[in-house]
């Protein structure tokens, strides 16, 4: 079953959606903005500007980016034909020209997830961060996490207009079976008239479209239980991932029986709601996406045209007795992919629903458009102090598995984000260097000069690998906008790898 990214597709493996974004990423040093002339912020990730877009930074200067890709096997599952973990290492040389000590927070987009270590106990992502060699605490926001803020903020604007409209909120109370608060509210005991008069209200005074007016009537008669805020007033190691109890508030307030269509989806539905009442309040995951420099759609570097072209996949079928650990293996591989399953139509049929909360589920994913929401995003934060007169080189290392695309010739890709330059007023070249092993044919978004062979680092394929780099300096400023894609030969990778599990097999 061939699909691509940007048609509708079905898959059997749906289940599977909530496997998380554990394996795949990308990233660049963004200013971190908090709310406008509010000092006591600094330090409290919490009070984020509500947006979560990125602030420009005019003080400081990047004299230069190194940005290090290199290919490689992932060293603790060579008994397993992997795709490649893509090793990043963005090292920045900063400089602070005035005579004052700066301080700033960082934020650094991830894209597609992080890696974790496969063997640990607990799971922690695979970043660092650094200043002039000396580690730097660095938490990171999920991907969840971004999308319980977005709920949490759409839900008080859908609220907030709902109140300020005396008319909407009495044909509202009355679904939700509260007290009438005006004269023509229909009674609470007759629920499907309440509907009707809400859906006539939303279409003919409100002159909303049909399809959102059903979406408001169904948000509304589910019990999503009462609105969370996350406090503005904790320290910003509550939003470590996947632990912290303001974390673990976010990741499952504001849902209810809306969690059995998924968070993306849940996600969307707030969203969209809060944009028909205030199209300058929605806070949506494309537009976050989108400051930072991304692209929401799917897409890859052909590796016969060097295009940039939708991302094209071939799902592969799965029995339905695969195991849970054979379905996380194959997520991490591909054939399992979230940024996939995001765009079904998605019932988790195991679900503790009522029929009513099951059929207000079903017409939610009946009336919501389309959105192209299937790269996930992290945001890394971290803090530097840079004293006045001085430079510092700030590197931020991380991992991923490559996603793949199969489209012939087949291909494992990494994407990018190359945005900074355009939010710093002074941003110096980036010189970028990408390691294959050698034999493996390597393709970019932008032109990639051959340089000299070398010797394997010690996670590639033991013995006498040798390491096949390219590279490119990027000085103009269209090249250091949007998102740089990287793509590797699959079969050549397989066969590498292939070779590898060889050699550890006969050790």
């Amino acid at each position: 079953m061939k699909n691509t990214m940007a048609t509708a597709c079905m898959a059997s493996a749906a289940i599977w959606l909530a496997a998380a974004d554990a394996a795949r990423a990308n990233g660049g040093p963004f200013v971190v903005r908090y709310p406008e002339g509010d000092p006591a912020a600094k330090g409290v990730l919490a009070r984020l500007d509500p947006s979560l877009k990125p602030a420009r930074e005019s003080r400081l200067r990047v004299v230069e980016e190194r940005l290090t890709i290199a290919f490689q096997q992932d060293p603790f599952l060579r008994q397993n034909t992997l795709p490649p973990l893509a090793d990043v290492t963005a090292a920045y040389t900063i400089e602070n020209p005035t005579d004052e000590q700066i301080e700033v927070d960082f934020g650094f987009p991830i894209l597609r997830g992080i890696y974790t270590h496969p063997m640990s106990m607990i799971p922690r992502p695979a970043v660092t961060v650094s200043v002039d060699g000396q580690g730097v605490a660095a938490t990171v926001i999920s991907n969840s996490v971004i999308y319980g803020v977005i709920r949490e903020q759409a839900r008080a604007v859908i609220e907030a207009s709902i109140a300020a409209d005396a008319r909407l909120a009495s044909l509202v109370g009355a679904i939700r079976g509260q007290a009438p608060q005006a004269k023509k509210a229909p009674a609470a005991s007759d629920p499907e008239q309440a509907r009707s008069e809400l859906l006539s209200d939303l279409v003919g005074r409100l002159r909303w479209n049909e399809r959102d007016a059903a979406l408001l009537v169904e948000y509304c008669g589910v019990d999503i239980g009462q609105a969370k805020t996350h406090p503005p007033d904790r320290p910003h190691s509550a939003w470590q991932l996947g632990s912290g109890e303001e974390a673990a508030l976010l990741l499952s307030s504001n849902l209810g029986p809306l969690a059995a269509i998924g968070e993306q989806k849940a996600t969307q539905l707030f969203a969209r709601l809060a944009g028909c009442f205030d199209p300058e309040a929605a806070s949506t995951y494309e537009a976050i996406f989108a400051a930072w420099g991304g692209d929401v759609r799917s897409r890859s570097v052909d590796l016969a045209t060097g295009q940039i072209r939708p991302r094209e996949i071939e799902l592969q079928d799965r029995a339905a007795g695969d195991s849970g650990a054979e379905m996380r293996l194959l997520w991490m591989v591909g054939d399992v992919d979230p940024t996939i399953y995001a765009r079904v139509d998605y019932l988790d049929e195991n679900a503790n629903l009522t029929e009513a909360e099951r059929a207000a589920c079903k017409s939610v994913l009946k009336n919501l458009p389309v959105v192209f929401t299937f790269a996930p995003m992290n945001l890394l934060h971290y803090r530097v102090s840079f004293p006045a007169r001085k430079t510092l080189v700030v590197a931020v290392n991380y991992q991923q598995y490559a996603y793949r695309d199969t489209r012939l010739p087949a291909s494992y890709q990494l994407a990018y984000v190359l945005h900074p330059a355009s939010l710093w007023d002074d941003f110096g070249p980036i010189r970028l260097e990408v390691q294959v092993p050698q034999g493996v044919r390597c393709r970019a978004s932008l032109p990639l000069g051959q340089r000299q062979t070398k010797a394997s680092p010690p996670t590639s394929a033991p013995g006498t690998t040798a390491m096949q780099t390219y590279g490119a300096v990027l000085d103009r400023p269209e090249q250091k906008t949007g998102e740089l894609l990287v793509a590797v030969e699959k079969d050549a990778w397989d066969s590498f790898a292939a070779n590898v599990q060889a050699a550890v097999a006969g050790q």
